[in-house]
Parts: structure tokens; sequence; C-alpha cells
């Protein structure tokens, strides 16, 4: 008995291990969904120029679902929630994977999550009214802020948020106190910025694109000799400005991820696939037509992710800090 027993164990163990591995030889035998954590808009257009192209690599449909909350807290959770078996892929943004944990609103790092590529960044600019006449440069604004401590007034979308931080950071180090002005709903900010109730904005591309004719660009926040990231424009250090903060730490950008424990073939595949749709010309002409710039996927590679995340973290710290001696300027 005991012998026929073992011999069961040996049978079941086998094709327990058989079946095992078939499944994941035929990976993905259904779609694989990406979840975004903002609501759709330009950014999620960018998500899915790149999963349709992973879908044609994998065999299988790539949907991207919207799920937002929490900053993107909740659709990073609702990944690391479901089974490990890459049929969840988490966009992750700065603010989700990086900025959150940093609050201590996350029982999760950064570096908890098993990397695919990065996909693509989307810069933010300083920006005023075109008939605003009183700040023809960055320069001109940094004067008026040093001279007027507290009286400039701006948003930076909501309070303690990244593009917040990305402007905290520089007037700081120019010791040009502005005050700034959160919103929840952008739209509202943009409404009180056109009508003259704020002096400048900090905008992404998509605000750019859809305001362009309203307004002037006096500042890409970049580090770059020219802007990459769909906003054409000057940057701080043409004006001898410090920026503060450096790389991709200065705008907002997004690494593709699955829950950890998922299976190192599935992993493969995954990242094959997307080194493929990330390296087609008409994947990056599509991402940047969407005005965000494609990620060098030899740059933004898996291999790199960890170092990524600990020297963007460190920069953010340096923000909210900034944020910090904002807020003590202009009580």
């Amino acid at each position: 008995m005991k012998l026929k027993g073992l011999r069961q164990l040996l049978v079941a163990t086998v094709t327990s291990i058989a079946m095992a591995g078939t499944a994941l030889a035929e990976f993905p035998d259904r779609q694989v969904q990406v979840v975004f954590p903002w609501s759709p808009g330009v950014a999620y257009a960018v998500s899915q120029v790149v999963a349709d192209r992973m879908g044609k690599e994998l065999g299988q449909p790539m949907p991207v679902s919207s799920l937002t909350g929490a900053s993107g807290v909740k659709a990073a959770l609702d990944v690391l929630n479901s089974p490990a078996n890459g049929y969840k892929v988490f966009d992750g943004y700065v603010a989700p994977i990086l900025f959150a944990p940093l609050l201590g609103k996350t029982p999760f790092q950064c570096e908890d999550f098993t990397p695919l590529y990065g996909v693509g960044s989307n810069g933010f600019a300083i920006g005023v009214r075109k008939d605003d006449d009183r700040f023809p440069d960055l320069p001109a604004l940094i004067k008026m802020a040093q001279e007027n401590p507290g009286e400039l007034r701006y948003s930076g979308a909501a309070d303690i948020s990244i593009p917040h931080m990305v402007a905290a950071l520089m007037l700081k180090n120019a010791n040009a106190p502005a005050r700034s002005i959160p919103y929840n709903d952008t739209g509202e900010g943009w409404k009180d910025f056109l009508s003259g109730e704020l002096d400048f904005m900090v905008l992404n591309s998509g605000n750019y694109k859809a305001n362009k004719d309203d307004i002037r660009v006096l500042a890409v926040m970049s580090d770059r000799p020219m802007s990459e990231h769909g906003i054409p424009g000057p940057i701080p250090k043409d004006f001898g400005i410090e920026l503060g903060v450096e790389g991709l730490a200065a705008v907002g950008w997004n690494w593709w991820v699955v829950k950890p424990g998922t299976p190192d073939e599935v992993v493969d595949k995954l990242r094959s696939a997307m080194l493929t749709a990330l390296s087609d010309p008409e994947t990056q002409s599509k991402i940047n037509e969407l005005g965000f710039t494609p990620l060098p996927p030899e740059t933004y590679h898996p291999d790199f992710y960890v170092e990524n995340c600990a020297s963007v973290r460190e920069q953010l710290q340096a923000g909210m800090e900034a944020i910090q001696w904002e807020k003590e300027m202009t009580r």
C-alpha cells in the first residue's frame, strides 16, 4: 500500500509540474489587462498604444482599464491583490509607486514590484497668460517673486503633488517664494488662471496642447539641453536658474510592473513583447504625437529599476522639503 501510495504521489507530482510548465509555455492564453491609475486621457492613449503593440507580439488583446482612486494607489493595490500570474500589469506612475510610499500612504515600496520597462515621460513647464506682459521670461517672474515674497499665486495641481514639488524646489533654490493654490479639479485651476486669479501655472504637455493659444511657456522644467517632453521652450538652466532635480524626477514618468512572485518565464515573455513594442518606430512616433517622450529601453531597463527608484525618491524628498519651506515663507 505504501509503495502504491508513493507511486500515486509521484505521478501526481510529475503531472502537476508538467501542467504548470505547459501553462507557462502557453502564456498568455487569454487577454492581459493593463491597469491604468488615472481617468482616461492623453496618458491613457499612450498606454493603449504600447498595449496594442504588445498584444500583437503576445497573440492576445491587452486592454487598458482605468481604475482611479487614492492618487493611483487603488490601482497598484488591485494588481498586488491579484494572482501573480502576469495577467495584470500595473501602469505605474511616479505618484503611486514612489510618492505615495514616501508619504507613508501605502503598504508597499517602489522596489516591491517586478519591473518590465519604463514607457514614457510627460514634461512640466511654467506657463503664464499670453497677454501678461509682467513676465517676458522666467528671470522676470523670479525677480518679482523675490521682491514680493508670497504675493504671486500659482497652482501645481493638488497640494504636495509632483508638479508642485518641482516648482517649489526651483523657487526655493532662487529664494523666490510664491503662494501655491491647490486644486484637486485641474479644470477649476485653469479657469482661475485664465481669468487672472493665478499668476502662473505648472502645466503638462496635455495642458499645453489644449491651451497653447492662450499661454506662453517661460521654462520647461527639465535639466536637459532641449525640451524632450512635448512642450517647446527654454529650460531654467538657460537662465542660470537651478531646477534642483535632474532626469525624470522633474517629469511624470511611468514604468510597467507586475506583482512580485510572477513566474520568471511569464515576466520574460512580457518583457520581450514590451521591448519589441517600445523599439518599434511606429510606436515611438505615436507616443510623440500624443505629446509624450518614449523612454529609451536600454536606459529604463529592468536592471536599472531599483536604482531609478532610489534616485528619484531622494529628489522627491528634496521637493517635499521645498514645499515646507514655501509654506513657512508664505504664511
